[in-house]
């Protein structure tokens, strides 16, 4: 699986069978347009979206055995019960505080409500201080390349994407 930021809030995320592009007003796998709550699968790619405080959708996205969460614009944190039901999650996708979206605080408690194996920001003007916070040194990367084998078993990787 690779996937590759595309400014703001948006992805795009390859697997072995399909292309799925992710922003604040759904998902798309390979034309078909998820915009909603509830649960949905389509060519080997399976997706539950929950809306936990009506401040839009959270989605969690499993292909190719790895977990992503996609919370888009989310502004307020989520109770641990919302978190209980997206369950275990590998990659988180995180809004750090640009256009109404999480603050640094508020995303960092998700990040910790959540716990997953890596964390990707989107929607930030200045990722410094997040990057700061977390020890990140590692360089940005244009696209990340995973596989269920490779996640980090016992930390958590901060993955900062240059926008394509």
């Amino acid at each position: 699986m690779q996937i590759n930021f595309k400014g703001e809030d948006k992805f795009e995320i390859k697997t072995r069978e399909a292309s799925i592009n992710l922003a604040h007003d759904g998902i798309v796998i390979d034309g078909f347009t998820i915009n909603g709550p509830g649960e949905f699968e389509r060519k080997g790619v399976f997706v539950e979206g929950i809306q936990p405080n009506g401040d839009g959708v959270i989605y969690t996205i499993r292909a190719e055995g790895i977990s992503i969460c996609y919370p888009g614009a989310l502004s307020e944190k989520i109770e641990d019960d919302a978190a209980k039901f997206i369950g275990e999650v590998d990659v988180l996708i995180v809004p750090l505080g640009q256009k109404d979206s999480l603050d640094l605080k508020k995303a960092r408690e998700l990040i910790s409500l959540i716990d997953p194996r890596i964390v990707i920001p989107m929607l930030y003007d200045n990722v410094a201080e997040f990057k700061n916070l977390e020890g990140v040194t590692e360089e940005d990367l244009d696209t990340l390349r995973i596989k269920k084998g490779e996640l980090p078993e016992n930390e958590r990787r901060v993955v900062v994407l240059n926008a394509k």
